[in-house]
């Protein structure tokens, strides 16, 4: 048997000016307030998490507006039509 493993990834939000930024996506059930996101010294938030093996999308929700991550390698359409960052593990 094969243990999971969980790989550390970060997330980074670099608009700056925001107040409250949150990380929201599959691993978390698109739940605002589960995962806040901590503002750096150059304006930019970050948040590190453990995430199993998979594909997850996501979005940063940021003074009550969902932002895309421009930085993200990759990008899908979800079902309102609106698109979602991408992110792969393992």
């Amino acid at each position: 048997m094969t243990a999971k493993t969980q790989e550390r990834i970060t997330f980074i939000f670099s608009l700056p000016k925001m107040k409250n930024v949150f990380l929201v996506g599959d691993f978390n059930r698109w739940k605002v307030g589960a995962d806040p996101m901590q503002q750096v010294s150059n304006g930019s938030f970050r948040r590190s998490k453990k995430l199993f093996s998979g594909r997850y999308e996501y979005k940063f929700y940021a003074d009550g507006i969902y932002w895309q991550d421009l930085d993200a390698k990759a990008q899908t359409i979800n079902s309102c039509g609106a698109r979602n960052s991408v992110v792969t593990v393992g």
